[in-house]
């Protein structure tokens, strides 16, 4: 009798793990760009007290990654970077983060040194108010988001003068896009660019839509803004049908170790 329970939990077992890693998918050919969304590097908060761990990658979790992909022999490349070639090389990859948290310049940048890697930042403009992150199950302000420490903008700066850093738009105030008048979806996007380039001296030529929201205004006005590239949350490798403004890109969860990284990678999706 025990070895049938042993058995069934086996199974059980199994068969959550392969709904979960989907792990029996093809994998998708490498000459596809993987294009990654991070938003934190740091470690979690206590699970009753968060409900956003998943956006929250430790930082030694980040590290294996970076080891795994350079001993694999990845290359990275900034989103204008990679947008811009006609011919998308094999093995590229590219690192983005959404938001501006300060522990992409304290955390994430000494390991993006140590391994070689690039990355693109998508900054909030005005992410130091206290009521700019909100949760987009409940449509309200997140009190854990905006209790978060930004980055600041000398250390924008730091990041940019490492030459491993692109800084991108992500609107004034992390609006939600569709539910805007088109004027005012393209004032979100413009004055966002602006102010990058007067503050870091810098073009600014990569945009992300906040929660991944976009409609067919929002494209055009990314147009419109000059932005030459702009990543969504839909969940594929980056292949030649994708338009340059409606990038897809692979979710890395804090809440995965190394195993769901690697068959992220290999499979060039979530799950």
């Amino acid at each position: 009798m025990i070895w049938i329970s042993l058995g069934l939990l086996a199974i059980a077992i199994f068969t959550i793990f392969s709904l979960r890693f989907a792990w029996w998918a093809k994998d998708i050919s490498y000459e596809f760009p993987r294009v990654l969304t991070y938003h934190m590097i740091c470690p979690h908060l206590p699970k009753n007290a968060s409900k956003f761990n998943r956006l929250r990658v430790k930082p030694h979790e980040f590290e294996k990654q970076l080891a795994w992909l350079k001993k694999n022999g990845f290359t990275s490349y900034f989103l204008s970077e990679l947008a811009s070639l006609e011919q998308k090389p094999a093995k590229a990859i590219c690192i983005t983060f959404d938001d501006g948290y300060r522990d992409n310049f304290t955390n994430a940048l000494p390991i993006l040194q140590k391994y070689g890697f690039k990355a693109t930042i998508f900054v909030v403009n005005h992410r130091f108010a206290r009521n700019w992150a909100t949760d987009k199950d409940l449509a309200k302000s997140s009190d854990e988001l905006n209790r978060e420490d930004m980055l600041s903008n000398d250390e924008v700066k730091k990041l940019l003068q490492s030459g491993l850093i692109e800084i991108g738009s992500h609107t004034l105030n992390h609006a939600n896009l569709p539910s805007l008048e088109a004027s005012d979806q393209l004032k979100e996007m413009c004055e966002s660019k602006l102010q990058i380039k007067e503050k870091f001296g810098v073009r600014c030529d990569a945009f992300a839509y906040p929660f991944g929201f976009y409609d067919e205004t929002s494209v055009r006005c990314a147009h419109e803004a000059g932005f030459s590239c702009a990543v969504t949350t839909k969940n594929d490798v980056f292949r030649p049908s994708y338009s340059n403004l409606q990038i897809p890109r692979i979710m890395i969860s804090g809440r995965q170790g190394i195993l769901s990284f690697i068959l992220k990678i290999k499979k060039g999706r979530n799950r």
